[in-house]
Parts: C-alpha cells; sequence; structure tokens
C-alpha cells in the first residue's frame, strides 16, 4: 500500500469496534463497580450486588444483557427503580438511571432507608448540577452520605440494537416536535435531550465529528449547534480529562493528516427529508420483521402452533431474540423475504441431512467400535445441534408468520404498487390506488391509507380533484384523512417536493432472482414455507438509491451537490471565529454516523449500510427512534387532528 493508504488502514483498524461493543464495554465497566482500582478492592464482577434500573436504562442494557449474561457479572438481583424493594443491608448497589428530579427524590428515598450497604450512583447521561445538589443534600439529610462510594456520568444514553444501529429511545418525536401544540421551551428541551443522546454516543464511540446539517432545517441546525456548543465548552473547561473523552477522533488537538483523516463525519437530518420511506410497505426481513410483527429492542413476537382452524385452541405467543448472537439473523437480516425464506428452508434440509448422518448405522468388521466412535461424535456435537434447531425453529416461526401477513393481507400486491409510484403516470398511479380502496379482500384499512399517502408524496402533481376523490373512497371504508391533510398542510408550509425519483420502491435492495431461487427450492413440494410461495412468486424489485445515500455520497466524498449547497459546516475541534466558518477538511471522510430526528427506519439504515460498503466506508445509522409505518401514520394522524384544532395534546412527559 502507499504510505496515505496505510495510514488510513491503520486509522480504520483502530475504530472498527462497533458501537454495541463499545457500549457493552462501558456498562460492563459499571457493573464492576466504578474504575479498575474500584475494581481490583470489590473483586469487580466477583462482588454479588443488586442493579437498579429506570424505564430508560433497563432498555438500553436489555439489547446488551441478558439475566444470565448480568449474573455473570455478579448481578444477584436487577430491579426497577419503582419497585418496593426489601433491605439488602450486606449488598452493595449499582443505580442506573437519567438525571432527573423524580429519579433522584427514589434514590434518596433508598439512603433513608438503608436498604443496601453501598450505593454506586451511575446516570446515563451528563448530571447538572442542580441534580447534583439534590442528590448530595437528600443524602446529607439522610444521614448517609457515607454510603454513597460514587456518582458517575457514563455518557451511555442510547440505545444500541445492531453493530452499526443506535436510537435515542425517544418516541413520537416526529409528533412532538412539529405539534403546533408544543411550546418553544419544551422543543428547547427536547433539543437538550438529543443532545444529550448524541453526546453519548460520541464519547462512547470516542469520536470529536465534522458536524453537517441543512441550513434550511431550524430543528437539525438547532441540534447541531448546540451539541457543537456543549463539545467546544466541554474540551474548553474540562482540560486533559474532556480531551480523553474524545481521544479515539483527534481531541487532543494535533493537526497531522492522520488525525484528520480518520475523524468522522456528523450527518444530522430532518425527517421530512423523505417521508416516503417511513411509509413504505417493507420487503427485506429485518424490515418486515419490525412493520408486520413489531419487533422492538431485538425482540420479535409471533403466534406459534396456531392452525388455520379458529375454533381450535387459540395459539400460543412466543418472543424471540434476533441480535448479533444470532448468525442466521446476521447473514439474512437485509436480505429480501423471499431469499430468507428460501435460506430457512435450505437449512432445514441441511440440519435434517446432518442429522441423518449423525444416527446412520454404518457397515463395518468390527459394528461395535463402529458405533462407539459414533457415539462419540453423536454426543460431541449435541450442544452445536440442539442451538442450531434452535435458531431454526426461531425463523420458522417468524418467517411463517410474515407469510401468513403476506397471504392474508396481500401486501406483496401493495409493495409492488408503490414500487411503481416513481417510473409510471400519475393517472395509472391514482387507478392502481383506487382498485386497492375498492378491493375488500386486499389489506387492511392501515395498509390502504399508506398506500394513499405514498401516493400523494410520490406524485406532487396530482391535483385537488383527483386527491379528494381518493379520500372519499378511504373514509367511505371508515378512513381517517388526517394525517393526509397535515401531508398538505406541510406541502404548502414548505413548498416541499418529494424526493419520489430516488426514495420511492427502495425499500428493498434487489437481489440477483430471488424467485428463481425461491420457485426452484419449492417445487421440491412441502417445506414449512411452501403454503404461502404464491403470494410472493411473482413480486419484481426494482433498485433505486435513496436521497440520505446520494446527500452521504455529496458530504463524505467532498462532491459539489445542490443537494447539499446549504449544510453548514461546524468543527468543535477549531478555534471558533466570530462570524466566520471553520476552515475546512478536505480529504474524504471515511467513518461518518447519520442521525435522523423524528424517527428512522430498518429500510434506511439497510441502504446507508448497503451504500457504505460499496464505497469502503463505516457508517452508523441513528435516529431518535426507530418507528414503523402503522406509527407513523398514527404520528401524521395526531398532527392533523391537532392542526385543525382537535386531538389530544401530546404527551410532553
Amino acid at each position: 500500500l502507499p504510505p496515505r493508504a496505510r495510514v488510513v488502514a491503520i486509522a480504520m483498524a483502530a475504530v472498527t469496534s462497533s458501537i454495541q461493543e463499545l457500549q457493552r464495554g462501558q456498562i460492563l465497566r459499571m457493573l464492576h463497580l466504578g474504575n479498575s482500582a474500584e475494581s481490583q478492592a470489590w473483586g469487580g464482577a466477583q462482588t454479588f450486588k443488586v442493579l437498579v434500573y429506570d424505564k430508560f436504562c433497563q432498555d438500553v442494557i436489555a439489547p446488551l444483557y441478558k439475566v444470565y449474561g448480568l449474573r455473570n457479572q455478579g448481578v444477584s438481583v436487577n430491579v426497577s427503580l419503582l419497585t418496593e424493594r426489601g433491605p439488602m443491608p450486606d449488598v452493595p448497589a449499582v443505580y442506573f438511571v437519567e438525571p432527573t428530579e423524580a429519579n433522584v427524590e427514589r434514590i434518596v428515598q433508598d439512603l433513608a432507608a438503608g436498604l443496601y450497604e453501598s450505593f454506586y450512583i451511575n446516570f446515563a447521561s451528563s448530571v447538572p448540577r442542580s441534580i447534583l445538589q439534590e442528590l448530595a443534600r437528600g443524602a446529607l439529610k439522610a444521614g448517609a452520605a457515607q454510603k454513597v462510594v460514587g456518582v458517575f456520568d457514563r455518557f451511555v444514553s442510547f440505545v444500541s440494537l445492531s453493530p452499526a444501529l443506535f436510537s435515542l429511545n425517544m418516541p413520537d418525536a416526529y409528533a412532538r416536535i412539529h405539534s403546533p401544540k408544543t411550546s418553544d421551551q419544551y422543543i428547547e428541551q427536547y433539543i437538550s435531550r438529543i443532545v444529550d443522546g448524541l453526546l453519548s454516543v460520541l464519547i462512547t464511540t470516542k469520536s470529536l465529528p465534522i458536524i453537517r446539517c441543512p441550513a434550511s432545517d431550524p430543528v437539525a441546525e438547532m441540534v447541531a449547534r448546540s451539541l457543537d456548543g456543549r463539545i467546544r465548552e466541554m474540551l474548553r473547561s474540562g482540560g486533559a480529562a474532556a480531551a480523553e473523552l474524545f481521544s479515539g477522533g483527534g481531541a487532543r488537538g494535533t493537526d497531522t493528516s492522520t488525525s484528520d483523516v480518520w475523524r468522522p463525519l456528523l450527518c444530522i437530518f430532518d425527517r421530512d427529508l423523505d417521508l416516503v420511506t417511513m411509509l413504505n410497505h417493507t420487503w427485506t426481513y429485518q424490515a418486515m420483521a419490525h412493520d408486520v410483527l413489531g419487533m422492538k429492542l431485538n425482540k420479535v413476537t409471533v403466534q406459534v402452533d396456531g392452525t388455520e382452524d379458529t375454533s381450535a385452541t387459540p395459539a400460543k405467543s412466543q418472543t424471540f431474540d434476533v441480535n448479533e448472537n444470532d448468525s442466521f439473523w446476521m447473514q439474512h437480516a437485509g436480505e429480501p423475504f423471499p431469499n430468507v425464506a428460501a435460506a430457512v428452508h435450505e437449512a432445514i434440509e441441511e440440519y435434517q441431512k446432518r442429522r441423518a448422518d449423525m444416527t446412520a448405522g454404518g457397515q463395518s468388521e468390527d459394528p461395535m467400535g463402529s458405533m462407539t466412535a459414533g457415539l462419540a461424535s453423536a454426543f460431541s456435537a449435541i450442544p452445536e445441534m440442539t442451538e442450531k434447531k434452535r435458531d431454526l425453529d426461531k425463523h420458522t416461526n417468524i418467517a411463517t408468520a410474515l407469510l401468513n401477513a403476506i397471504k392474508t393481507r396481500e401486501l406483496a400486491k401493495y409493495f409492488e404498487v408503490e414500487d411503481q409510484f416513481a417510473s409510471q403516470s400519475t393517472s395509472a398511479s391514482i387507478t392502481q390506488v383506487e382498485q386497492l380502496l375498492d378491493d375488500s379482500h386486499s389489506g387492511t384499512l392501515m395498509d390502504k391509507t399508506r398506500a394513499l399517502m405514498i401516493l400523494y408524496l410520490t406524485k406532487p402533481s396530482m391535483t385537488s380533484a383527483q386527491l379528494d376523490a381518493l379520500l372519499e373512497g378511504l373514509q367511505k371504508l371508515g378512513g381517517d384523512a388526517s394525517g393526509i391533510a397535515y401531508l398538505k398542510h406541510l406541502s404548502s408550509m414548505k413548498n416541499m417536493t418529494t424526493q419520489s425519483a430516488v426514495s420511492a420502491g427502495s425499500a428493498a435492495p434487489a437481489g440477483p432472482g430471488p424467485m428463481a431461487l425461491m420457485s426452484s427450492i419449492f417445487e421440491k413440494g412441502g417445506g414449512v414455507l411452501s403454503a404461502g410461495y404464491s403470494t410472493i412468486q411473482n413480486v419484481i424489485q426494482s433498485k433505486k438509491e435513496l436521497v440520505i445515500c446520494q446527500i452521504l455520497e455529496s458530504l463524505m466524498e467532498q462532491k459539489p451537490s445542490t443537494l447539499t449547497d446549504n449544510y453548514i459546516y461546524l468543527d468543535p475541534k477549531a478555534q471558533q471565529t466570530q462570524g466566520m466558518e471553520a476552515p475546512r477538511i478536505k480529504s474524504p471522510f471515511r467513518r461518518s454516523l447519520v442521525f435522523m430526528i423524528g424517527g428512522g427506519n430498518y429500510v434506511e439504515m439497510q441502504s446507508v449500510q448497503e451504500w457504505a460498503q460499496t464505497r469502503g466506508r463505516q457508517v452508523t445509522y441513528g435516529c431518535t427512534d426507530l418507528v414503523s409505518p402503522e406509527h407513523f401514520v398514527e404520528e401524521l394522524r395526531h398532527l392533523g387532528a391537532a392542526q385543525s384544532g382537535g386531538g389530544d395534546d401530546p404527551d410532553l412527559s
């Protein structure tokens, strides 16, 4: 490699740890009762302890550690802060909570009651001085200040769901930010929470980024400038200790080309950039698990052991974990669903063949010796085969549930219709939606509403009369037009021009002949997934690039583009000059964090990852929350009702 290429390779090798592993390491240090010296004094993971968390921090831990994983770290009891708990006076307690007045009040109550031997208080994000003062006053008043061994800012105020995916776990962000009933004061508080989350991500990944966002979007710019200010203040007042928090990204101030090469880019976007992707019917495994089955925090709940006979015993619900420990999930999560169904079928056949080979009796001159060797081999393979059988059962159940939904709701039809909007005339698209509205056997009311919203966003040339006729058809079915009313309001306020030419229909990366592959497999007949194959065998996928990928292309590669002409450039490391922009880094960026305000989704995440892989880049995708299309429709409906003077006030707690 040339010298510069070697520098880049070395820098990339230094930052390839996934955000999930880095956050898991932070939680591990917390469970070891503080820093390394304290870990040694207390025996680290060998010390039995109680873990007390609030709801937010419980969600932070959930994708990282299961109960047995916590047990391995010495956590004998893990319990909610709000639960009534009995005293355990000989056991230290690790508190992991958000820095709120309510949480501090409850901790003070526990101190006064003497529930535990000692208290290690860990806050998920930076603690305001007022909260620390309240904690100190409460501990002194309770006469238990000596029990507080330490108070830590952990900077882990986000949920990492995969090696390159995180969420701030802030639901309904789009509706909260855009509601006319939301006060300016609440917006400022909400933006502060977003900044806390992003600051946690940057400190966890040890990144000091260049920040870019559209100047035309007030919320994205407020977040970007507030984050820039927070980082500058930390570096200014915190000295070497603060610089160490960002040490992986050149925070110590060196001006070498190496530090510039591996400093990441942080791109902050508003959800209005691309609303179509939030509403599209999906076609990849992970996205469908979220859209159709309501996957949350890497858990999928499906009905198992059910029958088509409604008079039979109702099916049972079973919840499955799908995460980085599941090799099948990691390999196939981003693939079109037909490919996944085929892969499940092939895996079952492979498993059955291997099991048959293990149990088959061979011909040998020494049958007793052959049998002994065979038994030894079979016993050694039992753990692996048991785990493989568990994963196969899991994905068979998930895939079967998805196929049932595809069949009963005719989801393949909706996916194809929406996919074709961008490439056909307005009149042809309207006709297709009219047919969907008229077909009582095709889709749910929510499916029809989503299709109509996508049509409106994709075809801005549609006349008011044409839209009114479609809305009338939706309302005759009992549909709610409030969400579309909000989209009309948004269009009139912002003169919104949709990016449908590049974003519509990209709900699934195209695969090489998935239908032919499935056909060859299911021609054999039988198979647990073959029953629903006829509903998806004719789906044709198009391949289009999301607008967010085009923007990344421009920003990371430093290419001029009309899409990014108005993007501001902030460098928290550079000296701040009044009225002047910081000197720009000229070289392409190798790493990037993409953050979407107002909700993200797996389709967008998968598209960004595919873009990054084809260009040899490392991109981590994050959002205020991962929002299903159905939930996003509800947010739009709420906004439409609020815009017209109705609807409930937003929950601003």
